[in-house]
Order: structure tokens, then sequence, then C-alpha cells
């Protein structure tokens, strides 16, 4: 069987994980990087085993030895390379978001409609293993009706210096609004939020938000303390979200300092739930508690990395006919409506109702 032949546009910090998913994949190859940075495109292409490399991502797509693009570049270039790839004849999966606006998450659908590849969007908690159990726990009635919803988010400080976010910092795009869409980590941890909340709960039908600021140098500040509120659609049931930064607090991990315990109260119980790329994190990432009981599922490890594994695996068994991309264009774009909505609900200072259906 012919192997699936991917070119990587984009080599940050998180590139690696990306990479090491199709690196645990016979059925894909990394054939080419793209990177503006020439000196670094040329590493990870010898990291990744790529036979080419590009600084230009038009030049990349003329390659007609690639099968498949993926786009972990900021934000702001997500639509309009995913438009080009899909047009280019490749399937494409991108980082989230799909797009920054409305209209560009129109024209992506549009151009993945009328390429006929397939369009996948990022987006690896949907396959991390621990959330996949809670809500396995939470359809079987294990705590009853769910009533609330609680996320708590903390950014802390990585070992390895990722999101240092001084000025040469290669994150430092973050911080500029008309190339993150937003405030700087609207996508990082609003977006997960809301992805984590429709996925274990469903529908949100009205958003409020309360933002603090935080100046974390001369340069940068960060939009924290943060804490939202939310109702599901036709049920009872709130969520809730309280994102802090924590810049004393180190976190043994390669990758971003980000922490998220998620808890679920039901009728009957309760569910705790722990994702944090700290490989030496030794809590339980499931716990279920029920009346005077408690029980733990499974074990932390590589389940932050086999996440993106298995996101990875799930968007090359897409492209070669197997099963389809578990988040796509139409999801994408709802999950989009949503953290705009968040970020409309903390500029006009009041909440925001959405329409459904």
């Amino acid at each position: 069987m012919a192997r699936l032949r991917v070119g990587i546009v984009g080599a940050g910090s998180i590139a690696d994980l990306h990479a090491k998913g199709y690196e645990h994949d016979n059925r894909a190859e990394i054939v080419a990087v793209c990177e503006r940075d020439e000196d670094l495109a040329i590493r990870r292409a010898l990291d990744w085993g790529a036979r080419n490399y590009y600084t230009s991502f038009e030049e990349m797509l003329q390659n007609p030895n690639i099968d498949a693009i993926e786009i972990i570049t900021p934000n702001h270039l997500h639509a309009r390379q995913a438009i080009a790839a899909l047009r280019a004849g490749k399937h494409v999966s991108v980082e989230r978001p799909i797009a920054t606006t409305i209209e560009e998450a129109d024209a992506v659908i549009a151009a993945a409609q009328q390429s006929g590849k397939i369009l996948q969007v990022f987006e690896p908690c949907l396959f991390y293993k621990p959330l996949l159990d809670a809500r396995n726990l939470i359809d079987a009635n294990e705590i009853g009706k769910p009533t609330s919803l609680r996320i708590g988010a903390t950014i802390g400080k990585s070992v390895s210096g990722t999101w240092s976010f001084d000025a040469k910092d290669a994150d430092a795009w973050r911080f500029n609004p008309e190339l993150v869409g937003g405030s700087p980590m609207l996508y990082d941890i609003g977006y997960q939020s809301i992805c984590i909340s429709l996925f274990l709960i469903g529908s949100i039908e009205k958003i409020d938000v309360w933002q603090g600021h935080t100046k974390i140098n001369e340069q940068f500040t960060l939009d924290a303390p943060t804490v939202a509120m939310w109702k599901h659609f036709q049920q009872e049931c709130f969520g809730t979200l309280n994102y802090v930064y924590a810049p004393e607090r180190k976190m043994r991990t390669p990758y971003h300092p980000i922490e998220f315990r998620i808890t679920i109260t039901g009728t009957r119980g309760e569910i705790d739930i722990i994702r944090n790329s700290d490989p030496t994190q030794m809590e339980a990432p499931v716990e279920l508690r029920r009346d005077s009981r408690k029980v733990f599922y499974g074990q932390k490890n590589t389940a932050f990395e086999d996440s993106f594994h298995r996101a990875t695996r799930n968007f090359v068994s897409a492209c070669l006919g197997e099963e389809e991309p578990l988040l796509k264009g139409a999801e994408a774009k709802q999950l989009l409506i949503l953290t705009l909505a968040y970020q409309e609900a903390f500029r006009r200072g009041r909440t925001v109702s959405l329409q459904q259906g």
C-alpha cells in the first residue's frame, strides 16, 4: 500500500508532537517541511527524515509528491493556507482554529467541498483518552444527570523555556490581536474549554466572561485571570472556566505549560479529569467519586502525547478512506462561533446568547 506523503508547514515548538504521530504510523511519511527560518526548516527536515524543505509555502504546494498538508502556523494564516492547499489538490489538517472569522471559515469549508479532499481541524483534546473515559462514564449514568462542569486552567512556567514570552520568543505573535484573532489565550484556553464542554455535556445557549490582565513584561499583557460562565442548551447544567497565570509554578514539560483540571458534577456523583503535558504528573487522570467511594481510571504517563498521535492517525485514516475525520469543517465552524461569542461577551461586558440550529 502506498504511504500518505505529508508536508508540514510551521516548525515551532508543538510541531514535534504532530511529527511523532506520523513517525508512529507506517501508513504515512513526512516528505517535506516548510518554515520561513531556513535553518529551522533544515533542522526539522533532518529530524523528521523529510527529503525536501521549503521557505515558501507556495513553492511547497507545487510539489506533486505531497498528498497532504499539516498546517501548524499562526492563527491568521490558517484559512489562507488551508484554502491554497485544498485548491492545490492536497488533503489538509489545520491546527485550531479553522479561521479567525466566520467568513473565512465558510471559505475554507467551500474549498474543501469543491476539492473533494479531506479537511480536518486538528484538536488533540478530543482524542485525550481520559476525556473519552469520562464521557463513557457520563453516558453510562455513573454520575446521574450532569448539573455542573467546572474547568480550571493554569499556565505555569515550562522548564524547557517554551512560552517564555520574551521579545524574541517564537510564540510572541500570540500577543498581536491581528495575528492571533483576539486575546492571547483565546484559542488555547477559551477554545479548548468550550470544545471540552461541548464534548462532555452538549450545546451552549449563552455565555458571559470576566477578563483580567496581567503584565508579564514591558511588551506583553496576558488575558488572565479570567472567569467565564455558560449555560448548556435545554438543560439545567452550567459550566465555568477559571483561568490563571502562575509564573512561579514550574512544569516539567518540553511543551506548552498548561494544566486543565475538569470536574463534572451530577445528581449521583462526580468525575475529575486532569490534562497536563508534564510526564512526571503522578495523579490519576480520571477519578470517579460516588457515595463514599473513589475509583481511579488510567495512568498519566503518555496520555498527553498519545492524544496527538491519535488525532494524526484519524487524519491519516480519513485521507486513506478508512474513517471520517472527527472534527470536520462544519463542527470547527461551530466551535469558532462559540469562541467568538466568548470574546464578544467580554468586549460587551454582558451575556451573549446564541441562536441554536
